[in-house]
């Protein structure tokens, strides 16, 4: 169970430019039949893109949730889309999610199962990835307000 979804079916005008361009981006892979998605758990409180990749822990329904969106896999020696994971020697982590849709390939990049460096809080490694989705989907168990287009520091 993931609780209430509210969710709001009536068309809304996009007005800001950043997003028009975003959308027609996505319009515009339409004829692909492969995609990288972004799946993040932020921690209640966490406001920027830093804190939320430095999370490694998989929770409970952070992993049932992403059972629902796709199945697990092992990288190493895995023979269909891989989505610029490496498949050979887990230099990007050792399982993935992934998920076939309409005849779609998607591959999850999923931010607590790519390699972590402590010394690095800015999780490069991880949003290389992550920062050329096309999408990222932000799971969050707390209902919690979260400004996704207010994320970084300034």
């Amino acid at each position: 169970e993931f609780g209430d979804i509210n969710v709001v079916r009536a068309p809304r005008e996009i007005k800001e430019a950043d997003i028009q361009k975003d959308l027609l981006y996505i319009e515009e892979q339409e004829g692909a039949i492969n995609f990288k998605f972004g799946a993040l758990y932020r921690k209640k409180g966490q406001s920027t893109d830093n804190e939320i990749l430095c999370n490694n822990d998989i929770t409970p329904s952070f992993e049932k949730f992403l059972n629902l969106i796709g199945e697990k896999v092992a990288l190493k020696g895995f023979n269909e889309y891989r989505g610029g994971l490496d498949v050979k020697g887990d230099t990007t982590g050792t399982h993935s999610y992934c998920t076939v849709m309409e005849g779609k390939h998607i591959m999850f990049h999923v931010s607590n199962m790519l390699p972590f460096s402590k010394d690095n809080p800015q999780q490069v490694e991880r949003k290389r990835h992550i920062g050329n989705d096309i999408v990222n989907i932000v799971f969050q168990e707390e209902d919690e307000e979260f400004d996704l287009l207010v994320s970084s520091p300034k």
